[in-house]
């Protein structure tokens, strides 16, 4: 279809709209296109179009349908155009969408055209789908202080724009999912700082301000999780005054400052920020420090052409006692080749960290220059060379690999005090260089590991990823490491979506000496299938998640999954879903030794002498130890919930899940004598993005009683104390029954061919719950979200799993939506009963 005549469309990124629009039209019944929402799309791509520009743009445009073909793994194609009806032109049957975010569209769609391989098969031209909706978050999913304590899932936001997901456990252990706010050049290089477990995310443009207009407050997650509020982030001026960052104004102080950065690199001299900031906390003097005779330590360095160094950052940390400096104390930036530090006498470890950029301020390489240890007994000057960084991160694997993504972590281990680490995360396809040496530390300890993500070159077949990391102590090795397949485990991994969209994943591994861990999420094409090779290490555990769809709102992530922490094993051959339908409620589980676990496990149900405590997570799928996302979702979308408590027919607690919150958490006292105990769960979730398993209601019979003296083993507990203290783990697990479903022939986009259909159930008890044999269960179906029902045949396989068969054949082309009702029984007269509206489509 050619681009519109209009005076106006040029003001528009043309080609962009071509690269989306020009080849095809495609059409999603019910949408009803009007010129106001056209309008709207000014904000997003930065041209102002007239009324009569919108209307005749409105007349052009038209939105997607993403259904692939029933049962089939391949990409999604737009659906043809239906010739107009008054049904599906005026009287729309689903949401009207918002094109606000169109620009996010366009950005998502300028990365798979600049690297249409690594993120899937998708022609660029047909991915009109998910981000022609407006996503108005809501705030931050935590706990609310009503609810027991849990580990918690908050997001900070930094004035960069980037974001920091965090969870913490009870043990304060932080995991951390970094989401860039640029996807290239300098200001994609995240620099992590850890003292111990107090974390800073720093993005490397605003290291040769720290000082110079910008405070280390600034970037201290603790801080900025105490301050922000819901979406802004308050911080105080030099002048006395305050400055509000939204995600949008964040967004643009971070390219503000990205282009300062370049703009002050290329100038070789690094000034003061017209205003300085720092966060609005009352900031305690620093204490008084004890007599040392201090001694200046000279950090000298030229860069990679011979020149003295200007823009590089050294740090300097005391090795004998981490409590000596304070983070205002042990980094500086280089400037015409030295940066000077007072320091005591002692040893020292000394690093300098160069970032690379070119003409246009693109990153070109990472170098990381080490001196380990260094005795300070008086001044001092120790030399960091950037040319020093000789041994370039180099992955030789069994099969071509391009490198994503990836970075190098350093942590140095002090006699006393909190250890220092510096994990720096470079830029998509950004090399990192690093100095390796020889002697051991013989004060303290270091650890390092560079970690890195390639994915398949440009092919046909299966695509793949790598996901590698591999670490050393005492020594920094040369950093050529030779990959072989028994290294590795294999992954074929299954990620499923009813809509095409761009989502995020993360994988993170971490090793026993980490205090925290924190690593970035990178993009996905969803529905998609690949093979994902992983070191196997038996000292790595793997954790990590996905979204089903993301936002560059406050906060982003939506509609998936979180994983359990877990291990791989060399030489595993494995299959992970994700998102795989249908969606219901499911428990926290633990997949890992009690010596190797992250965090403490919750399980689903407990009691400890008469209180009962629940903590569930509607939408997860049916991959062990996967959770979805609850309660959670956008301010448009509709997500409601209900519980119901009962013992021996009489309602004991009854209320609505807290909006926002991912799972459904409550804890009620009970009568001490034995009873029959029944929890009703519902939840639903209807928005433009949720098209299969809307809606579940899950009913749970069990019998219960007081419990006295019972105490669960590492690494379950009943609940969460937080902070340093160990969690309560004096309860019993209640016997709560579990369903995991595996319908056969689905396809990545939840379509299964119209006709014989096959369900394969697996029921069980959750972890740790006594075992009590499955007597029966019972599946029923029905083709109208369940006006009436039909039952399915089944048949037992043994040790808790049946298989159903039935036949769905819809009267109409357009095929349906197959809603299940499975009910199960134990030999204690325990049941689960459960309800999926819409679980998955049957079509063609």
């Amino acid at each position: 279809m050619p681009w519109p005549e209009h005076p106006e469309y040029p003001k528009i990124d043309r080609n962009l709209f071509d690269m989306i629009l020009g080849y095809e039209t495609v059409y999603r019944p019910g949408w009803a296109l009007t010129t106001e929402l056209v309008l709207k799309i000014k904000a997003a791509v930065g041209g102002t179009l007239s009324p009569d520009a919108a209307k005749a743009l409105a007349s052009f445009l038209c939105l997607a349908d993403v259904d692939q073909t029933p049962g089939s793994t391949a990409a999604p194609t737009p659906a043809a155009r239906p010739a107009p009806t008054a049904a599906t032109d005026h009287q729309p049957r689903g949401p009207v969408p918002d094109l606000r975010d169109l620009g996010n569209l366009f950005r998502s769609v300028a990365v798979l055209q600049a690297n249409p391989t690594s993120h899937g098969e998708m022609p660029v031209r047909k991915l009109l789908a998910v981000f022609t909706v407006t996503v108005v978050a809501l705030s931050s999913p935590i706990p609310v202080s009503a609810q027991p304590a849990t580990s918690r899932t908050d997001t900070a936001l930094l004035i960069t724009g980037d974001r920091i997901t965090v969870r913490t456990g009870a043990d304060g252990r932080r995991t951390m999912i970094v989401e860039p706010a640029a996807q290239s050049g300098p200001g994609r290089v995240l620099v992590h700082v850890g003292i111990g477990r107090k974390s800073y995310e720093i993005p490397a443009v605003a290291l040769p301000y720290l000082g110079k207009g910008l405070d280390w407050s600034l970037f201290d997650v603790e801080s900025i999780l105490e301050a922000q509020q819901s979406d802004r982030l308050v911080v105080r001026t030099g002048n006395g005054g305050t400055r509000t960052f939204t995600a949008d104004s964040a967004r643009d102080f971070g390219a503000e400052l990205t282009r300062r950065y370049v703009d002050d690199h290329k100038r070789g001299s690094f000034g003061n920020l017209e205003s300085s900031m720092s966060m609005v906390t009352d900031i305690p003097d620093r204490p008084a420090r004890p007599a040392h005779v201090m001694r200046t330590l000279t950090v000298a360095a030229n860069g990679v052409e011979g020149e003295p160094n200007t823009g590089g950052t050294a740090v300097v940390y005391n090795v004998d006692d981490g409590n000596l400096f304070d983070i205002n104390e042990f980094s500086n930036v280089l400037v015409d080749g030295t940066a000077k530090f007072s320091v005591p006498e002692g040893q020292y470890i000394v690093l300098g960290l160069f970032f690379d950029p070119d003409a246009n301020g693109d990153q070109t390489a990472l170098r990381y220059v080490v001196e380990p240890e260094v005795t300070v007994d008086g001044d001092k000057t120790v030399r960091v060379d950037a040319v020093r960084a000789a041994s370039k991160v180099t992955w030789e694997t069994p099969r071509p690999a391009l490198l994503e993504d990836g970075g190098f972590l350093l942590r140095r281990e002090p006699v006393t005090g909190p250890a220092l680490t510096v994990d720096v995360t470079s830029g998509p396809g950004v090399p990192v260089w690093v100095s390796p040496t020889v002697k051991p530390v013989t004060t303290g300890n270091l650890q390092t590991y560079p970690y890195s993500r390639l994915s398949s070159p440009p092919g046909p077949g299966t695509p793949y990823e790598y996901q590698l990391q591999q670490a050393a102590t005492g020594v920094i090795p040369e950093q050529r490491y030779r990959v072989e397949p028994h290294h590795l485990a294999t992954v074929d991994a299954n990620y499923y979506s009813e809509l095409a969209s761009v989502g995020a994943r993360q994988r993170a591994g971490a090793y026993p000496f980490e205090d925290t861990n924190v690593r970035s999420s990178h993009q996905i094409v969803l529905p998609r299938r690949q093979t994902e090779y992983v070191s196997a290490d038996p000292q790595i555990v793997w954790y990590g998640g996905l979204a089903k769809y993301t936002s560059p709102l406050f906060p982003s992530w939506f509609g998936g999954q979180y994983e359990a922490a877990h291990a791989y094993h060399a030489g595993q051959a494995l299959r992970e879903d994700w998102n795989r339908f249908p969606l219901h409620p499911a428990g926290e589980m633990n997949l890992l030794p009690a010596v190797q676990a992250l965090w403490p496990v919750v399980p689903p149900a407990t009691r400890n002498g008469d209180v009962l405590r629940l903590q569930l997570t509607p939408f997860s799928d049916n991959q062990a130890g996967h959770t979805g996302f609850g309660y959670a979702g956008e301010s448009r979308d509709k997500i409601t919930g209900a519980y119901r408590i009962s013992r021996n027919g009489v309602t004991v607690a009854s209320g609505t899940p807290s909006p926002g919150i991912v799972d459904f958490r409550t804890e009620t006292t009970l009568d001490p004598a034995p009873g029959e105990m029944k929890l009703t769960l519902d939840a639903s979730r209807e928005g433009a993005m949720y098209l299969r398993s809307t809606a579940s209601r899950t009913e749970w019979i069990w019998r219960s009683q007081h419990v006295e003296g019972a105490a669960l083993p590492q690494p379950f507990a009943c609940t969460l104390t937080g902070g340093d203290a160990e969690p309560d783990r004096r309860c019993a697990v209640e016997p709560l029954m579990t369903l995991q479903y595996l319908v056969g022939n689905l396809g990545l986009n939840g379509v299964v061919p119209t006709g014989p259909q096959t369900l394969d159930l697996n029921v069980g008890h959750v972890q740790l719950a006594p075992a009590s044999p499955i007597t029966a269960a019972t599946v029923e179906f029905s083709l109208d979200n369940g006006t009436t029902w039909q039952h399915a045949a089944v048949a037992a396989q043994g040790n808790g799993s049946y298989r159903a068969t039935f036949n769905a054949t819809p009267p109409s082309f357009r095929g349906a939506d197959v809603s299940l009702r499975v009910t199960a029984m134990d030999a204690d007269g325990g049941q689960i009963s459960e309800t999926v509206t819409r679980a998955y489509k049957v079509f063609g």
